[in-house]
């Protein structure tokens, strides 16, 4: 009975052994699979960042397609973030429109380099059809007296307020802005000042006493007296009062918040495609609409 009894103990002794002797390898094992699942994690928040990252640039226009189908972010190097990095942004324009971003990221923890692609799909919407309710030759604030051979082809409104936010759907601070930001906001501008770009602010009564050209929207915060020839295409807005005393031509339409007086031959004509162009040099509203985003 006490042989029986030492076999047994030492049987059991055994047993107990062997599943220590296995607890201690699975234990070791653990670290292991935790890190291998934390480091996988964190790289795909980090290639999620890199996407979102490379759609802000894309945005910002710094990105360059060198051949107008693969595109990367200017001057981009391998960015360390943390315990990872960033090391590549691709862009790719798909046929159908969309831009697909791919982002290629790597984080490191403890002795494991966990490597990690991103990818999302998205289109860029552009806010550009506002309603275009310009229909008229002038509008006048004031009185409109047209003397000698002067001549305006299309509607006529005299003594209307002019409701700058309503015309352009954009107030009169932001197109100022947009002009300073484009370098074309001229302070007191010199007689016969050229535009500078095609959305022109003037600051100031502007004098032509030369021949001069302008094109687009211009845009002036004072007087415009004009004595030698005019040719302007597009919307010309003028926030004090329009005199013209020689042969000028202006197609488009014209906004003044004061007085007109047209004398000589000079011409205001009504162009509804002209108009159009101008509208082009407003800026637009674009909302980006996600297609596709795989962090996996």
């Amino acid at each position: 009975m006490g042989k029986l009894l030492i076999i047994c103990i030492l049987l059991i002794c055994t047993i107990l052994a062997s599943i220590l002797i296995s607890v201690q390898r699975h234990t070791g094992e653990v670290p292991i699979v935790v890190t291998q699942d934390l480091a996988e994690r964190q790289a795909r928040a980090l290639g999620n960042y890199a996407l979102q990252y490379g759609i802000k640039e894309l945005m910002a226009g710094n990105v360059t397609f060198s051949d107008s189908i693969t595109g990367y972010i200017k001057d981009f190097t391998t960015w360390e973030v943390l315990d990872g990095s960033i090391d590549s942004i691709r862009f790719t324009n798909e046929a159908d429109g969309s831009i697909r971003i791919n982002s290629f990221v790597t984080y490191n923890i403890i002795d494991e380099a966990v490597k990690h692609e991103s990818e999302a799909t998205f289109l860029f919407i552009l806010d550009d059809e506002s309603p275009i309710n310009i229909i008229a030759a002038i509008v006048s604030g004031g009185s409109i007296t047209i003397h000698a051979k002067a001549v305006i082809t299309g509607d006529v409104t005299e003594s209307t307020e002019f409701n700058f936010e309503e015309i352009f759907g954009m107030s009169e601070e932001a197109v100022r802005n947009e002009a300073i930001s484009n370098n074309a906001f001229i302070s007191n501008p010199a007689n016969n000042e050229p535009m500078p770009d095609s959305l022109t602010w003037m600051d100031g009564d502007f004098k032509i006493t030369s021949d001069w050209t302008g094109s687009g929207i211009l845009i002036i915060n004072g007087n415009l007296k004009c004595t030698a020839h005019m040719a302007f295409e597009g919307i010309l807005v003028i926030f004090g009062e329009l005199e013209i005393t020689a042969h000028s031509d202006i197609t488009g339409s014209v906004f003044v918040v004061g007085d007109t007086s047209l004398g000589a031959h000079a011409t205001i004509t009504f162009d509804s495609d002209i108009i159009a162009d101008a509208f082009e040099s407003l800026p637009f509203e674009v909302s980006l609409k996600i297609i596709n985003w795989d962090e996996n």
